[in-house]
C-alpha cells in the first residue's frame, strides 16, 4: 500500500501538466476502485455512481 502511494505521487507530479497523463491516472484510480468493490460485492452500485459521475463530468466538459 505504501508504494502504491509513492507510485501514484511520483506519476502526479511527472503528469501534472499533461492533460493526457491526468486522464490515464483517472483511470487507474477508477480501476482500482471497481477492484476494491468487486472483493467487497459492492461494485453495482459503485458502478452506476460512477457511471453518473462520469456523465456528469462530461456535461461540464462540454458546457464550458
Amino acid at each position: 500500500m505504501i508504494l502504491e502511494a509513492l507510485i501514484g505521487i511520483v506519476m502526479n507530479v511527472m503528469v501534472a501538466d499533461n492533460a493526457t497523463g491526468q486522464t490515464i491516472i483517472k483511470g487507474i484510480v477508477t480501476h482500482n476502485k471497481i477492484e476494491n468493490a468487486k472483493k467487497d460485492d459492492k461494485w453495482k452500485a459503485m458502478i452506476h455512481e460512477e457511471s453518473y459521475q462520469i456523465i456528469k463530468d462530461t456535461i461540464r466538459e462540454i458546457g464550458k
